[in-house]
């Protein structure tokens, strides 16, 4: 069957940022960071747990998105298999998040950040696999736009000193 081993996808992109990666581990703990990073492109709408959490923890979380906080796309699940508990934890190159999520559209959007030091800064990087059926080249042009967006809103946060 066509769409059961479709093919993945995968997307990789990084950055250099000016904050030592302890600190961008810290933050990358915290929901807050995805709300902030994905906006105004995505918006994620907690389902289970209906509230907000303060810091991620291994597990799933489901979630309602929209598209510029207008456009429903369904619900997508972020099921947590790794996150920085101890920032103090963080060797100099290593991933710090992984999420192995998925939706009703799309079986697979796993999603890894590797930090590294480089040179008192950190290379960010987001490894990203989708697996959509018929759907996985739409899935993956949209991830691609998504993780650059992500990725200019995280360096103009860095630039600000994490100030929200």
């Amino acid at each position: 069957m066509l769409g059961t081993n479709f093919v993945a996808m995968r997307v990789r992109l990084s950055c250099l940022l000016p904050c030592p990666v302890r600190r961008l581990a810290s933050e990358l703990a915290r929901p807050a960071l995805l709300d902030y990073l994905s906006s105004p492109m995505l918006v994620f709408k907690p389902v289970e747990p209906a509230e907000p959490v303060e810091r991620w923890s291994i597990g799933e979380y489901r979630f309602r998105l929209l598209i510029a906080d207008r456009l429903p796309i369904g619900e997508h699940v972020i099921n947590v298999q790794r996150t920085v508990a101890d920032p103090d934890e963080v060797a100099t190159s290593s991933v710090v998040w992984h999420d192995a999520g998925y939706s009703g559209l799309i079986r697979v959007w796993d999603h890894q950040i590797v930090l590294e030091d480089f040179l008192a800064m950190t290379r960010y990087t987001d490894h990203v696999e989708i697996r959509a059926g018929l759907l996985t080249v739409p899935a993956w042009l949209f991830a691609l736009a998504f993780y650059l967006h992500r990725q200019q809103r995280l360096n103009r946060l860095v630039a600000a000193g994490f100030a929200y």
